[in-house]
């Protein structure tokens, strides 16, 4: 007998992967269907999600502007990755 062709290899290596695919998922729900009956749940129920704090408003125009500067310096030297101290600020504008 002669060697099978490459084609013929791909073939039977694809239709294999699929078929126990299917088969896989046969089992999974046949497993599901079963542990339903036993448990006597009809869909897992999620988790609730913890109810989240509701967010301070915040105010249009801040009434200390020093406490401004200060979390804008702050944020800028997170995001370089510097000192706060060596970080100066000149000028803040609305945009």
């Amino acid at each position: 007998m002669s060697e099978p062709s490459f084609v013929q290899v791909i073939a039977m290596g694809l239709a294999t992967v699929f078929v126990v695919l299917i088969c896989l998922i046969i089992i999974i729900k046949i497993m599901g269907a079963v542990m339903q009956k036993f448990t006597g749940n009809s869909a897992p129920q999620p988790a609730a999600a913890p109810a989240a704090a509701p967010a301070a408003p915040v105010s249009a125009a801040p009434s200390n502007k020093q406490q401004v500067v200060a979390a804008i310096a702050a944020a800028i030297a997170e995001d370089m990755g510097a000192d706060v101290g060596h970080i100066k600020i000149h000028s803040i504008r609305k945009l």
